[in-house]
């Protein structure tokens, strides 16, 4: 036999009294409940829902408990266990969550999502949230108040983050000279700012990687000389470059010798026939 969820929603007005507002109270529940989809989702073998989550019985004291009821979806499917495991996992995932701000399993970002909002909530407009597993063995209690809900929405916002993961791979990055100098052991470094994103990047070079910098003008390094460099790339995570080993350089040509448009363009080009009459000439000349 199905067992109930008891949600307990107060929150407070100008007068100090215990009533949440309509949005706020249909909107926890309906945010933990869609919690209680999702995990139902993750745990089953199938995509496909069996669970229907109706109001079974509402307190008229207050603060206000709502009692809610896994219902099966077919008419006489036993749903019991497959009930057992959605409650069981979603209430150790909240627990997992406010103990140690880690992802718990089952809980995609999308939960995690909702799983803020509940929280979220707590810290602005409601004053607490409880939600009772009772019913279940092993379930425990969410008991969401304000002195705790700041600290557990950081720690799942940092949940749905990746880990940073350094390495190294053979790469090259292209962009623009912003500044020239040496280490402490004397080996050339030229910091080279990304066109693609902006980040600067430390290159640096034990042999004669960067020798072909050298050769230009100081004006023209500070001017922004366009290079692309290659070899070991550096990685702080999966975006962020932290410095490059240089094993070799290529220098662009500067702007101002490139051809412009008015080298490029011949005036008389089809000699005064129309483009599609010109195309047509050159088809029949094979």
């Amino acid at each position: 036999m199905t067992k109930p969820i008891k949600i307990t929603v107060s929150g407070t007005d100008h007068r100090g009294g215990d009533a949440p507002t309509v949005e706020d109270l249909l909107s926890q529940i309906q945010d933990f409940v869609y919690v209680l989809r999702e995990v139902e989702s993750a745990v089953s073998d199938t995509s496909s829902s069996e669970i229907v989550w109706r109001v079974t019985n509402a307190t008229k004291n207050s603060p206000l408990t709502i009692e809610v009821t896994p219902t099966p979806k077919q008419h006489a499917m036993n749903i019991d266990m497959r009930a057992e495991k959605v409650v069981r996992a979603t209430a150790l995932g909240f627990q997992k969550i406010a103990q140690t701000g880690e992802r718990p399993p089952f809980f995609t970002d999308q939960v995690l999502d909702r799983a803020a909002k509940v929280y979220a909530r707590v810290t602005n407009g409601l004053a607490t949230t409880v939600v009772d597993f009772g019913a279940y063995e092993d379930a425990p209690i969410l008991n969401a108040t304000p002195s705790a809900a700041r600290d557990i929405v950081k720690r799942l916002d940092a949940a749905k983050r990746p880990a940073p993961i350094s390495h190294r791979e053979l790469g090259s990055l292209e962009g623009f000279i912003s500044k020239v100098e040496l280490d402490g052991f004397g080996r050339p470094i030229v910091w080279l700012k990304s066109r693609l994103d902006g980040q600067v990047v430390k290159c640096i070079s034990d042999e004669d990687g960067l020798d072909r910098i050298g050769h230009f003008e100081v004006s023209e390094v500070l001017k922004g000389l366009r290079v692309r460099v290659h070899g070991m790339m550096h990685f702080k995570d999966l975006e962020q470059i932290t410095s490059i080993d240089v094993d070799g350089v290529h220098v662009f040509e500067a702007d101002a010798g490139l051809p412009d448009y008015a080298s490029i363009v011949a005036p008389d080009f089809t000699g005064g026939l129309e483009a599609s009459e010109y195309l047509e000439e050159l088809r029949r000349d094979g």
